[in-house]
C-alpha cells in the first residue's frame, strides 16, 4: 500500500525565517504587541514548529532529540492561542521556545549552527588577575 507524501518533506526549511520569528517573539517580553500581532506571530510559529517537530521524528542522528519533549511540544502545538491577554503572552514565547529548541536541534544535525554576529568575549590569555 502506498503511503501519501508527507507534504512537510517537501517544503525546505528557512532557518533563517524560523529565528527571525523567534526572536520577534521573545522580544514580545519588552513590548506591548496586540493581539493581531500575537496572533501572527503565533500562526508562523506554529508552522515552524509543525515543519521542525516533523524533520526531528524523522532524523537518524546518532543524537535523536527528547522523545518527552518532542511529545510535550506535540500536545501543545494541539491546543489554539488562548483568548485571554494573559495567556497569548505565556503562550508565544513558549511556542518560541520549542520553536528555538527545534531549529537548535535541526541546525546541528546539519552542521548550520551559526553563531549570531556580535560581540564575543575574549578569555583570558594569562592567569587570574589578583
Amino acid at each position: 500500500m502506498d503511503r501519501p507524501p508527507d507534504a512537510t518533506r517537501d517544503v525546505p526549511i528557512d532557518t533563517e525565517t524560523i529565528a527571525d520569528t523567534i526572536r520577534q517573539a521573545l522580544r514580545f517580553g519588552s513590548i506591548r504587541p496586540s493581539r493581531e500581532e500575537l496572533a501572527a506571530t503565533d500562526e508562523a510559529l506554529r508552522g515552524h514548529v509543525a515543519l521542525l517537530l516533523a524533520e526531528a521524528r524523522r532524523t537518524t542522528s546518532p543524537h535523536p532529540p527528547d522523545r518527552y519533549r518532542l511529545d510535550r511540544i506535540s500536545k501543545h502545538l494541539a491546543f489554539p492561542l488562548g483568548k485571554g491577554v494573559l495567556s497569548e503572552y505565556a503562550e508565544v514565547p513558549q511556542r518560541a521556545r520549542d520553536c528555538q529548541w527545534l531549529l537548535a536541534h535541526f541546525t546541528a544535525g546539519r552542521d548550520e549552527y551559526k553563531p549570531r554576529p556580535g560581540s564575543v568575549r575574549a578569555t583570558p590569555t594569562t592567569g587570574r588577575r589578583g
